[in-house]
């Protein structure tokens, strides 16, 4: 499963954080989705792809979030996703 944690950067504008996805095929295809497919705006360290959270970016997670939802609940036999809630991990 591709981790996907945030990390405070004050230099950002708007937003002052960085989402990080890891850097393999579903979270290049994941950071490639949030940013409209213009992966020049990632930033990578080799292992983790860095994406600075904008509202575009906040926009198109929230669009992907209800379209997820909508397929779901449409049709719950057709789609096998548990919806959870998110756990914050203490390091």
């Amino acid at each position: 499963m591709t981790l996907i944690t945030l990390e405070p950067d004050m230099n950002i504008e708007p937003g002052h954080q960085w989402l990080v996805i890891d850097n393999d095929v579903a979270g290049y295809c994941l950071a490639t989705l949030l940013l409209n497919s213009e992966m020049e705006l990632a930033r990578s360290d080799g292992d983790r792809l860095f994406i600075a959270h904008s509202q575009d970016v906040d926009r198109r997670i929230l669009t992907l979030i209800d379209e997820l939802a909508y397929v779901r609940f449409s049709a719950p036999g057709l789609v096998q996703m548990t919806m959870t809630e998110t756990q914050e991990v203490q390091g």
